[in-house]
């Protein structure tokens, strides 16, 4: 009896510690599964993150246009410029606002479903990424520029009447000083308006450019699993 409750003694310890190799093996090879896992899911919060946080920022930039209508302050932008280069400005804040809106909604629904993407390269996607993302640059520096330029022509306009003055009459100064107020506004409203507008088209691509950023590192994951 000693016997056989010696050898059933070692045989329970010999299938313990297979049991716990066995099970070791198991989670080792486990452990990178649960790991991807926790960095996709990581990650497709990021992503969700960086949508809501650019929904965030449409909202204030809604809110505060109209702030701004409410007071009569955007019809007096309007107004007051004569060259009309803040209207072109506004315009193309708008088309690429839209732009930005949609491809924000894009990039959105490829971090819900990556499914479209299976087998196109990652490079390949991210110099399409990257091209969009020009655009939107391109149109920051542009209204930048363009009231750089509204600048100019407000000086211009402003000191056109000094230079056509053939007598100092208060009669003529009057009329001098009213076209003078007239493009110094032009080059005061363009310069704003270009300045706000390059700030606003910069925070919107930079929230898309993290969004695009967040959707490439999903496709890199994906693949790597």
């Amino acid at each position: 009896m000693a016997f056989f409750a010696s050898n059933l003694a070692d045989w329970r310890a010999v299938n313990l510690r297979l049991l716990g190799s066995t099970l070791s093996l198991g989670l080792l090879k486990l452990a990178p599964v649960f790991a991807g896992g926790v960095i996709v899911v990581e990650t497709h919060l990021n992503a969700n993150k960086s949508f809501m946080q650019g929904l965030i920022l449409l909202g204030l930039i809604v809110f505060g246009i109209y702030l701004l209508y409410e007071r009569g302050l955007v019809a007096l932008l309007l107004e007051g410029d004569n060259s009309r280069i803040s209207w072109g400005i506004i315009g193309i804040w708008l088309v690429m606002s839209a732009r930005w809106l949609h491809l924000l909604l894009w990039v959105q629904r490829k971090n819900l479903d990556l499914g479209d993407w299976h087998g196109q390269s990652i490079d390949i996607t991210e110099t399409i990424l990257a091209r969009w993302l020009n655009h939107g640059w391109f149109a920051a520096d542009a209204v930048l520029k363009l009231g750089l330029l509204g600048t100019i022509i407000g000086f211009i306009l402003m000191l056109a009447p000094i230079a056509s003055m053939q007598s100092f009459e208060p009669a003529s100064l009057q009329t001098a000083l009213g076209q003078m107020s007239g493009g110094m506004a032009v080059a005061l409203y363009t310069t704003l308006t270009g300045l706000v507008c390059n700030l606003l088209l910069r925070l919107q691509f930079q929230f898309l450019a993290d969004s695009m950023q967040h959707l490439l590192l999903r496709m890199s994951e994906q693949e790597a699993l």
